[in-house]
Formats: structure tokens, C-alpha cells, sequence
């Protein structure tokens, strides 16, 4: 069972496009993890920095990195960012191999990201570079600082702006993190009526449903693809002698 799998890693990392994405994406299963004893991370590809009505985007960056520190306390995780910029996210070799770099790094057993099915530019880069960069932080023969690493479990979250396709194949039971959460999620602005989206209202909304079917009070649903893992040999590891292709 994937939920069995999740609580019992010992390193996880959550990237999300933008801060505040990868909070709830996989917040409220971060802080169930976390509290069991795993080393969660969030890596942020950008902070978000254009997204407010009145603040000049160095300024809002610099707000959301407080934001996204005080949130990660409260989930008991760390987290990083790449900086990259916000709206102009580059789905590129360059972004992929320092996602791998922050793999390598940090060797998760699990992976979280977005869904590929979104109407925004920056979600489907960062599910994108996350796939490629698993597939690089796996591969043998490319030489980086570090050595390297192929996590267990690659999984896709679930966000409003990623529901093209997105069928749930796993539920996993966050009751315990949802209050924990939800004081983390409301450390940002953005959650607290910066935007007209009632991102609190939806979220909770969903994870009670989750739970509903679920069984639990709250769950979060994941996604994961028939080609994204291996159990054995790791995630999108090649076959021995086949080379890269």
C-alpha cells in the first residue's frame, strides 16, 4: 500500500513550482510524515514573486520566503528554493540537472510533484523537469558532484490548477496533519485573501472529501503513472547494458 510506503521513507522532497504549491500539494501528509521521523523537504522552483496585486515582485519574494519559513516550522520540515523566476520557469536541461543536483543531495525515497494536466506554464515545467531530473539522478554514467540516487516512489499531487487527467490511484490518510496545516498554509498571504481563489475553503473541502472516500476524517490524493516507478530497480532506472538513449 503507497501509504504504508510514504510513512515509512526516511527522506522526502516535495517540489512544487512555486511557494505555496508544494504546501498543498503535500502539506498536510508532510507534517504526518515528518512527526514519524522522516526528513521532509520542500524545494520551491520559484517563490511566486508576480503574484501580488500590489507589491513589486522582489519585494513580494522576499515576503514569501518569510512565509514559507514560517510555514515549514509549523510542519516541522525544511525547505529550499531555486529562485528560479516565477511565470518565466525554464523547462530546461540546465533546471532539470540542478533539480537532480538537490536528488542527489538529499536522496529521498520519495518524490512529490505536480500533476503534467495544467492550464499553467509553471506547473507543467516543474512536473516535467521533476520527472527528468529522477530519470538523471538515477542515470550511472552521467557524472555530477554527487553520486548517484534513484528514489523509490515518484508520486503526482493534487492542485486545482492541475486537474486535467488527474485521476486519484492513491489515498493517503493526512487526518493528523490537516489542523497542522492549516495553520502553516495561513502563514502565507496568498491564503489569507490575497487572491479571489478561496484557497482554504477548496482544500479543506477536498481533503475531507479524500477522506470521505478514504475512510478517514482527511486524505490527500495522489497519482502515479504505470511507467514512473519500479519497486526494485528504482525510479526510470535504465536496464543494465542498454546505454542511454
Amino acid at each position: 500500500m503507497i501509504e504504508a510506503q510514504v510513512y515509512a521513507a526516511k527522506r522526502i522532497l516535495v517540489v512544487g513550482a512555486h511557494a505555496f504549491d508544494a504546501e498543498v500539494i503535500a502539506g498536510p501528509l508532510a507534517f504526518v510524515a515528518a512527526a514519524r521521523g522522516a526528513e521532509v523537504t520542500f524545494l520551491h522552483l520559484t517563490m511566486g514573486e508576480q503574484g501580488h496585486r500590489c507589491l513589486a515582485p522582489p519585494l513580494y519574494a522576499e515576503q514569501k520566503r518569510g512565509e514559507a519559513s514560517a510555514a515549514a516550522e509549523r510542519l516541522g520540515i525544511s525547505w529550499r528554493s531555486l529562485d528560479l523566476p516565477d511565470g518565466f520557469l525554464p523547462n530546461d536541461d540546465a533546471t532539470a540537472l540542478a533539480v537532480c543536483d538537490v536528488l542527489r543531495e538529499l536522496k529521498p525515497e520519495v518524490v512529490i510533484t505536480h500533476w503534467q494536466g495544467s492550464w499553467h506554464k509553471d506547473h507543467r515545467a516543474a512536473s516535467e523537469l521533476t520527472k527528468t531530473a529522477v530519470f538523471y539522478a538515477a542515470l550511472p554514467t552521467l557524472e555530477r558532484a554527487l553520486p548517484v540516487h534513484s528514489p523509490a516512489l515518484l508520486l503526482f499531487g493534487e492542485n486545482w490548477e492541475d486537474d486535467e487527467g488527474f485521476v486519484p490511484t492513491h489515498l493517503v490518510d493526512v487526518t493528523e496533519g490537516f489542523a497542522p496545516w492549516r495553520e502553516a498554509a495561513e502563514k502565507y498571504e496568498l491564503a489569507r485573501g490575497l487572491s479571489s481563489f478561496p484557497y482554504m475553503d477548496y482544500y479543506a473541502s477536498l481533503y475531507r472529501l479524500r477522506g470521505c472516500i478514504r475512510g478517514t476524517t482527511y486524505a490527500q490524493a495522489f497519482m502515479s503513472t504505470s511507467n514512473s516507478w519500479n519497486a526494485g530497480a528504482g525510479l526510470f532506472a535504465p536496464p543494465v547494458g542498454s546505454g542511454a538513449r
